[in-house]
C-alpha cells in the first residue's frame, strides 16, 4: 500500500511538506527564541532590535510567520485530500487518522501564543479576545476566562509556545507519521530530503513574502497607514476568522458560529473512522493493496515525469475546488483586516501609553471595553471608525 501511495498519490505530498515546513519552523523559532526578552516592557523592544541589529533577523522573523501560513495551507489541503480519499474508511489506521485531526489543535495554539510574543498593540488586543472567546464555552467558559487573565504572563506564553506545545505537536507527528516512515527502508531522512525537493517553490514564495510584506516594528521609523495590511493573506487570519461572529451576532448565534459549530466538525471528523471505519477496513485495504509501484526517490521523480491519469486529473480538480472554497470562505471573512496597520496609531513615538500596552492590562475595569467582543473586533477591522 505504502509503495503505490508514493508514486501515484500526489496528494499524500502536502502531508510531507506541512513535516519540511515545520522543521523550518522550529530552526526559525530557535532563532527568534535566542533573541526574545519575554518582559512586559522589554518584549517588543527585542523584536524590534532584531530588525535592527541583524542583517537576517527579519527576514527571519517574518518568515516564521510566513510559514505558519503556508502550514496550515498544506494541512488543509492534505485533510481534503484524505477526507475524498475516505481513508478514514480504513480503520486499522484510526490513530494516523485521529492524531491528523488533533494536529490542528497545537498548532492553533501555537498561532495564538507566537502573535501575542511581541507584545505591542495588536498583541495585547488579541491576547484580551482570548479569554473573551472562551467565554463562550458553556458552562466552564467564565471559569476558563478569569484563569486565563489571571495566570497570564509573557513568560508563560513564551513557555507554552516554545516548549509545551513544540511538544505535544510532536508526540502527535510520531504517532500520525514518523513511528510509520522509521519502518521504510528508505527512513525518515530520504523522506524528509524529498519533500524538501518538492516544498522549494513554497519555500521560495515564503521567502519572497518575508522581504515583500515584513511585519512593521521599526517604530517609529516604520509607520504604516490604519488601513495597510487590508487584503494580505497572513497567518494572523486562522484565528480571526473565529472572532468575526463577534462583530455580525449577538449571544447564542455568535457562540454558536464562533465555538459549537467548529467543534461540532472537528468532533465529526474525529469519529470518522470509528463510525465507519470497522466493517469497511477490509475491502479498503483490498482496494489499496490491489496495485504497487517505485518507491522513495525514483518514485518522487516518476510521479513527477508520468502523464496524469483522468482520476488523477479528477482528483486534482476535485482537492483543488474544496480547499480553495475553504479558502475563499476565510478570505471573505477576514480579508478586511489591516493585519500590519495597529502601528500607525499605537506606536512609541506616540508616547509609552500608545506605544506599550498599559501594566494594569489584568485590571478590566480600567478599560471596560475589552470586555465587549463586538466592539473589540469592529476595532481590529475598522480602527478609524470604532475607536
Amino acid at each position: 500500500m505504502a509503495d503505490r501511495i508514493e508514486r501515484h498519490h500526489w496528494r499524500h505530498y502536502f502531508g510531507g511538506i506541512a513535516v519540511v515546513l515545520l522543521v523550518l519552523q522550529v530552526l526559525t523559532g530557535v532563532f527568534l527564541a535566542l533573541y526574545y526578552n519575554p518582559d512586559m516592557i522589554q518584549a517588543y523592544g527585542s523584536v524590534r532590535d532584531l530588525y535592527r541589529e541583524f542583517a537576517f533577523g527579519a527576514w527571519i522573523r517574518d518568515s516564521h510567520r510566513w510559514i505558519a501560513f503556508f502550514v496550515f495551507a498544506v494541512s488543509i489541503v492534505h485533510m481534503v485530500r484524505s477526507l475524498l480519499r475516505k481513508d478514514f474508511l480504513n480503520y486499522s489506521q484510526r490513530t494516523i487518522w485521529l492524531t491528523g485531526v488533533l494536529l490542528f489543535l497545537p498548532l492553533m495554539a501555537l498561532l495564538v501564543t507566537g502573535f501575542i510574543l511581541p507584545w505591542e498593540w495588536k498583541a495585547y488586543w488579541f491576547m484580551e479576545m482570548v479569554p473573551n472567546y472562551l467565554e463562550s464555552i458553556p458552562f466552564v467558559g467564565g471559569a476558563l476566562k478569569t484563569l486565563t487573565i489571571e495566570a497570564f504572563t509573557l513568560n508563560r506564553n513564551f513557555i507554552a509556545h516554545a516548549v509545551i506545545l513544540p511538544v505535544l505537536a510532536y508526540i502527535l507527528i510520531e504517532f500520525h507519521i514518523l513511528a510509520k516512515m522509521r519502518k521504510r527502508k528508505t527512513g525518515i531522512s530520504m523522506y524528509v530530503v524529498k519533500h524538501a525537493i518538492l516544498s522549494a517553490p513554497f519555500i521560495i514564495v515564503i521567502g519572497m513574502l518575508a522581504v515583500r510584506i515584513p511585519m512593521p516594528t521599526l517604530d517609529p521609523e516604520m509607520i504604516p497607514m490604519p488601513l495597510e495590511g487590508t487584503n494580505v493573506p497572513s497567518p494572523e487570519w486562522f484565528f480571526l476568522f473565529f472572532l468575526r461572529p463577534f462583530e455580525k451576532f449577538e449571544g447564542f448565534s455568535a457562540a454558536f458560529l464562533a465555538f459549537y459549530l467548529p467543534l461540532l466538525l472537528l468532533l465529526i471528523t474525529i469519529i470518522l473512522p470509528y463510525a465507519f471505519g470497522r466493517r469497511n477496513s477490509a475491502s479498503f485495504q483490498n482496494k489499496t493493496n490491489g496495485q504497487s509501484g517505485s518507491s522513495g526517490f525514483r518514485g518522487a521523480i516518476g510521479w513527477l515525469v508520468k502523464p496524469a491519469s483522468l482520476g488523477v486529473v479528477t482528483s486534482i480538480v476535485l482537492v483543488s475546488i474544496i480547499a480553495g472554497g475553504s479558502f475563499s470562505v476565510l478570505y471573505v471573512q477576514v480579508q478586511e483586516s489591516p493585519t500590519l496597520g495597529c502601528n500607525s496609531c499605537h506606536n512609541i513615538s506616540m508616547g509609552t501609553r500608545m506605544g506599550i500596552p498599559p501594566e494594569a492590562y489584568k485590571d478590566r475595569n480600567i478599560v471596560p471595553l475589552v470586555d465587549d467582543s463586538k466592539w473589540m473586533v469592529e476595532h481590529w477591522f475598522y480602527p478609524q471608525v470604532a475607536w
